[in-house]
């Protein structure tokens, strides 16, 4: 009675497993469409963007070119050998990615000779800060290396030869202060269009400090791209679009003489301190220099955190530019000029020198201890007499005093085109007030007077300065680029000659200070006497600024000079640290470093 019941029951249960088996089939047949048809697309698009390597193209970095048209940066090209890691990567764990990058490093270092430089932190660093940038196997391969590199066998996968843009300096160790030094930049968000968005770059170099820092913009240019196939191995086989090309960078043609800085450099070498030379007649800047310096080939990061550390000799400082010192008696004719427009001088008119000059009841001692006797303005200037220009000086009185120390450039940055970040100092009253919380004191004329006390320059100052006292008093803003040129030859910049002041003064007060200063060289005895032995006419004026007390007590020795005396045609100014005075330590640079110029610019 009851197999009919049974037989249908069975019946239903194969006919729902016929049915779940047959759901099952089908759903597996829709997934493996989706899979074969809707992201077969996706699959090899994804397959080919893995083939295709973005490549970053550097531009060439400008040109720095001196004056005499002698080249002193340019950029080569170098060729390295670095590992695509996203191309050497292993299954499973990092490590195995890591091993096999030290593998095929150590075997490249055994093909091309060189010993092996990775270790297991680097390549673990790079993969984590830097996966999608290449990992430097070896730099500037010489044409043995990379024939070697280029035919090693079997292929090495994700090894690529790559160009690199370097900055050659073409003259070591001058300069330095001057031109600066380039560094690599990072590329933050690297994008020319959506398919260069994840760019294999050799790093782009940028100015780090200098003229190459300060023009930065100007000798970059910018960089360009291409996207190529590689093969399974990942060499470059075919370009998938048209490169984007890179513009190259701009020259810059400086006022610098590449004499005059290397006869500049040169005399420095021994001595903490800096020469700056400039045009009389523009502003223009002929050489700038400073001591100590340092070698910016091959600086790493180690060396240039040594030189940051270095706080006696401070090598990083440009003391032409950013060095602030006490001017000590260059200070001289620019009081006398106060003095003969303002104060009432009477060039002619006699004072006593006894050797010592009082200030109420304090007594500040001349250099010589004796006294000079009775002198002149011009015997003054010729064996810088302090007495004789604290009287002037304190009888003119410092409201007359200041607007030609103002006029001069005193308390003002130059506009140098270049980093600048000191102004100095002019002494006024306001300054005492705001900076000292006093008054201005009779004392601080007196001590001003002579370039002691408040007031401060830099070299570079000092120099224009001393240009504005040969030129009839126009101080111009200096300069060191005269031209930008592009890659076409067009001059994309062209300096002109700016005037920033006049020091009110008459020309016939120029021409008596300009004849003392001729004194102050060619007089038995005159403080700048050893110019001399230049053979060269010239006008110049000595300086010693005591600086510190007690066991701290130093002197900054200067000279200020300008020629040929007929038609002036530069202002030198020499500093130079710890010196024993100006006419016994900074004369004798200054005479050496123009007949090292004279003589490389005669050709003798």
């Amino acid at each position: 009675m009851n197999k009919p019941g049974r037989l249908e029951s069975r019946q239903i249960r194969i006919i729902l497993c016929a049915f779940i088996i047959v759901a099952l089939f089908f759903l597996l047949a829709i997934r493996l469409w989706q899979v074969q048809v809707l992201q077969g697309v996706r699959h090899r698009q994804t397959t080919q963007r893995q083939s295709i390597r973005p490549v970053l193209l550097n531009p060439a970095r400008g040109r720095i070119i001196a004056a005499d048209g002698r080249v002193l940066a340019d950029s080569i090209s170098q060729y390295d050998l670095v590992a695509h890691v996203s191309e050497m990567r292993q299954p499973g764990r990092p490590i195995n990615t890591i091993k096999h990058i030290l593998a095929c490093e150590r075997l490249l270092a055994m093909t091309i000779g060189r010993p092996s430089q990775l270790d297991e932190e680097t390549v673990r660093r790079h993969l984590y800060r830097h996966p999608v940038m290449p990992l430097r196997f070896f730099d500037n391969l010489n044409d043995i290396e990379l024939a070697r590199a280029a035919e090693l066998a079997p292929p090495v996968a994700g090894l690529a030869i790559v160009p690199r843009v370097e900055r050659r300096y073409t003259l070591p160790g001058v300069g330095t202060h001057l031109l600066g030094f380039t560094g690599k930049k990072l590329p933050e968000n690297t994008t020319f269009e959506e398919d260069f968005s994840r760019v294999y770059v050799s790093p782009e170099l940028v100015g780090r400090s200098g003229l190459e820092s300060y023009y930065n913009d100007v000798l970059s240019g910018k960089s360009g791209a291409r996207l190529v196939k590689v093969d399974s191995q990942g060499y470059v086989y075919e370009d998938v679009r048209q490169a984007l090309m890179p513009r190259h960078g701009n020259d810059i043609l400086l006022s610098i003489d590449s004499n005059a800085q290397q006869a500049a450099d040169g005399v420095l070498q021994r001595h903490h301190g800096a020469l700056v030379a400039v045009s009389v007649r523009s502003g223009a800047v002929l050489a700038l220099a400073s001591s100590p310096t340092y070698n910016v080939s091959g600086l790493t990061q180690r060396a240039f955190a040594a030189l940051v550390r270095d706080d006696s000799g401070r090598p990083l400082l440009n003391r032409a530019v950013n060095g602030l010192y006490t001017p000590g008696s260059i200070v001289k004719p620019l009081v006398a000029l106060a003095a003969l427009e303002r104060g009432g001088l009477d060039p002619e008119e006699l004072y006593e020198c006894t050797g010592r000059f009082m200030v109420g009841n304090h007594a500040i001692r001349c250099a010589k201890r004796s006294g000079h006797g009775l002198l002149d303005l011009k015997q003054a200037i010729t064996f810088s007499c302090n007495p004789y220009f604290m009287e002037v000086g304190c009888h003119t009185g410092i409201e007359e005093l200041y607007p030609f120390f103002a006029a001069a450039g005193f308390g003002e940055k130059t506009g140098l085109d270049f980093p600048e970040s000191v102004s100095g100092i002019a002494p006024q009253r306001e300054y005492a007030q705001k900076n000292l919380h006093r008054d201005w004191l009779t004392v601080d004329t007196a001590y001003v007077s002579i370039g002691q006390g408040i007031v401060m320059l830099s070299p570079l100052q000092a120099a224009l300065y001393t240009a504005a006292l040969a030129n009839g008093g126009i101080l111009y803003k200096p300069y060191l680029v005269e031209k930008i040129i592009n890659g076409q030859g067009e001059v994309l910049l062209q300096a002109a000659p700016v005037i920033r002041h006049r020091i009110p003064a008459s020309e016939e007060h120029f021409r008596l200070l300009r004849s003392a200063m001729e004194s102050a060289v060619q007089a038995e005895g005159g403080s700048a006497s050893g110019l001399q032995a230049t053979g060269l006419s010239l006008a110049a004026k000595t300086g010693t600024a005591e600086i510190g007390s007690g066991a701290d007590r130093k002197k900054d020795t200067w000279v200020i000079c300008y020629g040929p005396l007929e038609s002036p045609e530069y202002a030198i100014a020499c500093l130079i640290e710890k010196g024993e005075s100006g006419g016994k330590t900074a004369v004798p640079v200054v005479a050496l470093f123009l007949r090292r110029w004279l003589e490389a610019t005669s050709g003798g």
